[in-house]
């Protein structure tokens, strides 16, 4: 709807429609709602990693009969991420 009246509002200046098309799009706006938004994405993507890393190596321990370090060794986590995974085992 913002690029209908866009258009009917500048549709005789070329220039001025696109740089309130920008405007309008968001592509110039900064606002920190848009920011927020795009953090908890981020955040929700990075937790979704987390859950399925460990859901993988607790399949391991279980299905394979091996150790947790086995495991998280098999997925090819870094060896420094490994205390941070063994609590939630």
């Amino acid at each position: 709807m913002i690029k209908e009246v866009n258009e009917k509002l500048t549709n005789k200046y070329r220039n001025v429609n696109k740089r309130v098309g920008d405007y309008m799009g968001g592509k110039v706006l900064d606002l920190d709602i848009i920011k927020a938004h795009d953090a908890g994405i981020e955040q929700g993507i990075e937790q979704g990693i987390e859950q399925s890393k460990i859901s993988d190596i607790k399949s391991l321990m279980k299905n394979l009969k091996l150790t947790a370090e086995q495991a998280m060794e098999a997925l090819g986590i870094d060896k420094g991420d490994f205390s941070k995974y063994m609590p939630m085992l």
